[in-house]
């Protein structure tokens, strides 16, 4: 049960359910040999799924925050994202002065 030491809440909503009946069921059973082992087998499987989903989440992040420097980093790309602002306040300023 080392993995239970600074036990952190999970994403899931399920798996924190199945933490706090595992805590119950330590607490019920005093820590009878076997009695919680269900509820274990399923707080690791939990846990695997947790950590698989903070890495993709870090993976996404990680990924994003290099998308934003190589762009911030290229010329080319800063002055065509310059003409899509000035187009776009373009068409917001002919758009207003339409409809007045």
């Amino acid at each position: 049960m080392s993995f239970l030491a600074g036990t952190h809440r999970f994403l899931d909503p399920k798996c924190n359910e199945i933490l706090d009946q595992f805590y119950e069921c330590i607490e019920k059973k005093s820590r009878a040999v076997g009695s919680c082992d269900s509820l274990l087998a399923q707080l690791y499987r939990c846990k695997k799924e947790d950590l698989e989903t903070h890495r993709q989440l870090n993976k996404t992040d990680t990924e994003r925050k290099q998308r934003e420097r190589i762009i911030a980093r290229d010329p080319i790309i800063q002055k065509k994202l310059e003409i899509l602002k000035r187009l776009q306040e373009k068409q917001k300023n002919e758009s207003t002065s339409s409809s007045s």
